[in-house]
């Protein structure tokens, strides 16, 4: 997802104005002003099919971007798994904006208040992170060529190996079982305060 407060804003105040449940609705934004109601309804179905039943709710001309966003409104609740990111659409791709979940709502904000106070964004930390762990992949839009690896992950074997980034494999690290440090510093802790009587 790579839209920010600005959006998530926008898309809940559309729908409080248009009494929608802002959970199961969708905000397609960069509709140019010159794409009638019937064509855009026939771009948005094909897409929006895998979401079940919907309808268009409302439609509002934005001054700023200079074209139009449509909330769209679910029948179901939004299964976060098939929404699509964009629309091919008339003049362009159209962004489709939705509401994160609630548990990842205040890591967003905290996550853009952050972001906003570096002059960077969500994009710029996107870009750098395709950067850096997928070097090969040469276009924003274009599916890595190969795994992505840990940055410093080459061609050593056997420990020093770094899984995969879509490994579910935890590496271990040296002290993982506690237990016995923590029992090590109770003895040490012991044995001092025992040399102090």
């Amino acid at each position: 997802m790579l839209f920010g407060v600005k959006d998530i804003a926008l898309l809940e105040h559309g729908c409080k104005a248009l009494e929608v449940d802002s959970y199961k609705s969708l905000m397609i934004l960069d509709i140019p002003e010159d794409c009638d109601h019937e064509e855009f309804e026939d771009i948005i179905r094909a897409p929006l099919r895998p979401l079940g039943k919907f309808e268009v709710a409302g439609k509002a001309f934005l001054e700023e971007e200079r074209s139009k966003a449509a909330i769209i409104r679910l029948a179901e609740d939004i299964n976060y798994a098939v929404i699509p990111r964009e629309i091919k659409g008339k003049g362009g791709l159209w962004r489709v904006v939705y509401m994160p979940r609630k548990q990842d709502i205040e890591f967003l904000t905290k996550l853009n208040l952050f972001l906003q106070s570096e002059g960077r964004t969500v994009e710029d930390v996107a870009r750098v992170l395709r950067q850096e762990l997928c070097p090969a992949v040469t276009g924003p839009r274009e599916p890595p060529a190969r795994k992505c690896r840990a940055p410093g992950a080459g061609a050593t074997t056997g420990a020093d190996a770094a899984p995969p980034l879509d490994s579910t494999e935890k590496p271990s690290k040296p002290g993982d079982d506690k237990r016995g440090k923590r029992k090590h510093k109770r003895n040490r802790r012991r044995h001092h305060a025992s040399d102090k009587l």
